[in-house]
């Protein structure tokens, strides 16, 4: 049986994106690569508990089924897809009990191959792997793999208050088909700011508040 490295697990409202204010499980996996490949998110990460690929406790992938509550399920970490195997295997099983699975990963993973091969669904044309992606890059160059274009539901893109909007505008255009949610760093009236000044720039746009943590919920 398939094993998770897993952080935590909670129920919650979603409180960024497209899914804000959505009651969902949110099982938050260990590991991840913002370190190695040298990005500037540690500084504002508001889950550096998931950093270490060892964190939490090993779960099978049924202990972890067996934890969720609601009818649709948030995988996050850390990066999720570090742990890719077992994460197909959750998100068939999920599948299998009737819910519905969001993935939130950094994008610098590739996608599975089942699901680039068939346009974001499986092989056997049984539906979506992953039923929303959100893909947030991260600075201080945004890179996204290649492999996910065309497979992103919505792209997250959280504004420090110095970003270059040529780089939001560049993956607008090589992911148009996703929704683009420009997201501020919390407590940072200037990174608000930006945010708000880029959203009324692009009226395609939207802006994503983190609602969760403005009704003190996880």
């Amino acid at each position: 049986m398939a094993t998770l490295q897993v952080v935590e697990i909670f129920d919650s409202l979603q409180g960024e994106g497209s899914w804000a204010g959505y009651p969902m499980t949110f099982v938050r996996l260990a590991g991840c690569n913002a370190g190695e490949l040298g990005l500037d998110c540690r500084a504002w990460c508001d889950t550096p508990q998931s950093w270490a690929g060892s964190a939490g406790a090993e779960m099978e992938v049924a202990e972890v089924l067996d934890r969720v509550s609601l009818p649709r399920l948030c995988l996050t970490g850390g990066e999720p897809l570090l742990q890719l195997d077992s994460v197909m295997q959750l998100a068939a099983g999920a599948h299998q009990r009737g819910l519905l699975v969001h993935l939130e990963t950094n994008g610098t993973v590739g996608p599975p191959t089942r699901v680039a091969e068939a346009g974001g669904v499986t092989a056997g044309g049984g539906g979506r792997v992953f039923d929303w992606v959100v893909v947030s890059p991260k600075p201080p160059d945004y890179f996204i793999a290649r492999g996910w274009r065309g497979l992103v539901d919505e792209l997250k893109l959280v504004v420090d208050g110095s970003l270059d909007s040529a780089i939001a505008e560049k993956l607008a255009a090589e992911h148009p088909e996703s929704v683009m949610s420009i997201q501020p760093l919390a407590g940072a009236p200037e990174s608000l700011k930006q945010a708000v000044d880029l959203v009324m720039r692009h009226s395609r746009w939207r802006l994503s508040l983190q609602i969760h943590k403005l009704l003190g919920l996880r």
